[in-house]
């Protein structure tokens, strides 16, 4: 007897079949689980990139600055974790 997975391979036992959705269901949820971290670690980001360019606002105000200091841009940042 042959069985055929929800992704329609087929398999020579029950258990083969089993175990291949298995593996399938626990690959999607990690994938998931990392998109809700990779998610969360964006806002981090984005929430100290603004507190940042906050306070380099308010550098510049205090000390009247002619020549900004460079920082990267989030993308930039974001490049950075990526690789």
């Amino acid at each position: 007897m042959r069985y055929i997975s929800d992704d329609n391979k087929v398999f020579n036992t029950e258990q083969e079949c089993c175990e291949h959705e298995q593996k399938m269901r626990d690959g999607k949820a990690m994938k998931e689980k990392l998109e809700k971290e990779r998610q969360k670690r964006i806002c981090e980001i984005n929430k100290k990139y603004e507190e940042l360019q906050k306070l380099i606002s308010e550098f510049e105000k205090d000390f009247v600055v002619r020549q900004k200091p460079y920082f990267a841009p989030v993308c930039e940042l974001m490049n950075m974790l990526c690789m």
